[in-house]
């Protein structure tokens, strides 16, 4: 029983790397990338835009100690995780 339990799991796993794999772009893969090695280009790739989202992560980067904070941040905002962008508001 217990082996049988765990092929089930295995076999979702595996179904789901594929789902993942399947919706994955290049231009997906080229956006992580960037979001990991120039957060700010990450995130422009993303929305296409120079918002909010993209300033605070062009400042965390500009930082050598918050670059990981910049990371984090534009992984983040490329899974959807969050954004500031809908909250903050800039003139212009």
């Amino acid at each position: 029983v217990h082996h049988v339990v765990h092929h089930h799991r295995h076999q979702t796993l595996l179904q789901s790397i594929t789902v993942i794999m399947v919706e994955c772009t290049g231009r997906d893969i080229l956006t992580v990338i960037c979001c990991i090695i120039v957060p700010p280009l990450g995130i422009y790739l993303k929305s296409e835009k120079f918002d909010a989202d993209f300033w605070i992560a062009l400042i965390l980067w500009l930082f050598l100690f918050t670059w990981p904070i910049a990371v984090i941040f534009a992984i983040g905002y490329f899974f959807e995780m969050w954004s500031c962008a809908g909250n903050i508001k800039l003139n212009g």
